[in-house]
């Protein structure tokens, strides 16, 4: 007897293993998921759609994303057309969430943002416009994805944000399209020199654009050689603008200095050669010259602020900020 229940037993084996595999998408069934639950996140890398956002500081300005630019991938994992996937928002027949990385979730979190998106804090967790440090929502007339952060948003900010649109089944959020944002607000175009002004009057330091070439070039799209031809005309795209305590740029000061430059009080205001003046900045071939007024007592030390920029794209900027100290 013991010898028949051992045979039925070695024939139902293989039945066994072979009716389900490990492989969750091969499984016999699969959890349906109710309105209440986090649906995981089945991990499709060609579903993924990788962006960096890159911010400013001081000079904050909306970016988009367009969805038209990613059709084909939309295309590909959800079976829908562009157009077809925000209708299809609408209808409900598609969901818009963010995605928990750690998790490998879904985070069904309603929207803070309006209806359309949400405000994150800096940590990358959902959060209201109170203590947010950037933003993420759809465009549905323009077809895209807008992210955003506070004017004053501080440089060295940096989060990852996971959004996606998901085929909405009833059972699982499977066939979906994720986008994964890397957003950062940066300050690479802060030059911070330490300079001290030799004796006499009218004595100079120049400060090489070529030691800041990385700056430069970076801020600027341009070669440092190409920026220095710019900057030899006031007549051309670079301007240059002194900056308040505020941060503000005084676009609205005539060049006092010879070419791109200025006579400066000791606070920085912009003023003609003569009695309150306390140094000049003046655009030199190659390097920016800073230099005292006559009877400048020693020792004396300024914050000298000003930036250089396209008049045509204020957000390409190179800043300084001089310490200079009368020897």
């Amino acid at each position: 007897m013991k010898k028949n229940i051992l045979y039925i037993m070695l024939a139902c084996l293989p039945l066994g293993l072979i009716s389900c595999s490990d492989d969750p998408d091969d499984a016999c069934s699969k959890h349906v998921y109710s309105a209440d639950e986090t649906p995981y996140l089945r991990i499709d890398a060609n579903a993924t759609i990788s962006k960096s956002v890159e911010f400013r500081k001081g000079h904050i300005s909306k970016q988009t994303i367009s969805l038209k630019d990613n059709a084909e991938t939309i295309q590909t994992k959800l079976g829908m057309t562009v157009d077809d996937m925000l209708a299809g928002l609408e209808s409900g027949k598609v969901v818009f969430y963010n995605i928990n990385t750690s998790r490998a979730a879904w985070n069904k979190a309603a929207m803070t943002k309006g209806s359309t998106g949400w405000y994150y804090d800096a940590s990358g967790n959902i959060t209201t416009d109170a203590s947010d440090v950037a933003s993420v929502e759809i465009d549905k007339t323009n077809k895209c994805l807008i992210v955003d952060a506070p004017e004053d948003a501080a440089a060295g900010t940096s989060i990852s944000v996971n959004v996606g649109f998901a085929v909405n089944n009833g059972k699982d959020y499977d066939k979906y399209v994720r986008f994964s944002l890397a957003i950062a607000v940066t300050d690479p175009g802060l030059i911070m020199p330490t300079i001290t002004i030799p004796t006499g009057d009218y004595a100079s330091v120049e400060i090489n654009f070529s030691d800041y070439k990385t700056a430069i070039e970076t801020c600027m799209g341009m070669t440092v050689d190409d920026f220095n031809t710019a900057v030899q005309s006031s007549d051309g795209d670079i301007a240059m603008y002194m900056v308040d305590e505020s941060g503000n740029w005084d676009k609205t000061s005539s060049y006092t200095a010879n070419g791109i430059g200025y006579w400066c009080t000791a606070a920085g205001k912009v003023q003609s050669w003569g009695s309150g003046c306390a140094y000049f900045i003046e655009t030199h071939d190659g390097s920016v010259g800073i230099g005292r007024y006559p009877g400048m007592a020693s020792g004396s030390q300024y914050k000298i602020h000003f930036v250089y920029a396209s008049k045509s794209d204020p957000s390409k900027f190179v800043e300084f900020v001089v310490t200079a100290t009368m020897s």
